[in-house]
């Protein structure tokens, strides 16, 4: 007899490939640049009156690194929604097959 579960875990597996692989994209990480660019441009309009200081490239510098880091904890944050799905759906095609097993069969 097949194994019924073999199919659902093959799709778990490839849908959480592609929300890694989505997350990791060249045009999520474009997407990421370009808003702290814009909100870097943004502080620089706030800021624009103030002379040009360390405090300043300070402030810059922390937002650059705010913005990184939310975009990898963001990133982390969907492949491990993926690999918790995966491993629900698993569960759950794995207690339906038990279910659906006679109780005779081997």
């Amino acid at each position: 007899m097949q194994d019924l579960t073999q199919p659902f875990v093959k799709l778990s597996t490839a849908n959480a490939e592609l929300i890694t692989r989505f997350a990791q994209s060249q045009e999520m990480v474009d997407l990421v640049n370009t808003s702290a660019q814009k909100y870097l441009e943004l502080a620089q309009k706030t800021f624009g009156g103030t002379p040009a200081s360390e405090a300043q490239a300070d402030l810059i510098r922390s937002l650059t690194d705010n913005y990184s880091t939310f975009a990898r904890e963001h990133a982390e944050s969907l492949m491990g929604m993926a690999a918790e799905a995966q491993t629900q759906i698993t569960q759950q095609v794995a207690q339906a097959s038990k279910m659906m097993k006679p109780e005779g069969s081997s």
